[in-house]
């Protein structure tokens, strides 16, 4: 019989002790099992497979894929992900655990190591004690947005990179979370552009003044699949 799988699964006939070679027929059954595993074989599919019907495709091809992971280190003014876009991916989530700050700084990022006036960026903060929102602006800067710390606290941020391998300007936004210095936890949402078609393949997190210590960047590849 020819394999009815994927689409429902075999009933194969099994011989017995006293079953014949002719029945069921062992030729048949060779070819049923071969049948069925080449089946199996295609909807599982190899490794890399470009059949977008494979679990193989499917698995490498949903959701979110870990690109790089980097420690920050003690005492550091800066650090930078290098080999962190490629061709592979189009868009990029970033999330960014820092433990400590030696004072109250701002952390800023670049793409690929430009560090001339090409950054354009905004920032709109809520306090959890007022219903107000604060908001600033800021146009022309050496770095865009990206989180902020307060003395002896670290910082979590969610960040999302649009299309920073392909050449065309490249936005950022960047969801901080951290304590105020009223001890309050405070939320902060930055939207950057670095303008000119540039193609990146790094980033840098920088601090604007003291240091960061200890804690991770994480890189992850959004799959369009």
């Amino acid at each position: 019989m020819t394999t009815n799988f994927p689409s429902s699964i075999d009933n194969f006939t099994n011989p017995t002790s006293s079953s014949t070679m002719a029945s069921p027929s062992h030729s048949a059954q060779h070819a049923d099992v071969n049948d069925a595993v080449e089946a199996l074989q295609a909807k599982v599919g190899v490794d890399g497979s470009a059949v977008t019907s494979s679990l193989d495709y499917k698995v490498a091809n949903q959701g979110l894929t870990l690109v790089k992971t980097v420690s920050i280190g003690s005492g550091v003014t800066s650090v930078t992900v290098t080999d962190a876009f490629s061709a592979t991916f189009e868009n990029y989530k970033v999330l960014t655990n820092i433990e400590n700050a030696s004072a109250n700084n701002d952390v800023y990022f670049r793409l690929g190591g430009v560090s001339t006036n090409t950054y354009d960026r905004t920032r709109q903060l809520w306090f959890v004690a007022s219903t107000t929102p604060g908001y600033g602006a800021e146009t022309a800067q050496t770095a865009g947005w990206w989180g902020v710390n307060r003395t002896g606290e670290g910082s979590d941020t969610v960040s999302e990179i649009f299309r920073p391998y392909i050449a065309k300007p490249t936005t950022v936004k960047s969801e901080a979370f951290y304590k105020d210095i009223a001890g309050q936890m405070q939320f902060r949402l930055h939207a950057s552009i670095q303008r000119g078609d540039l193609s990146h393949t790094s980033l840098t997190l920088l601090v604007s003044s003291g240091t960061m210590s200890n804690g991770t960047i994480r890189v992850y590849g959004y799959n369009n699949g």
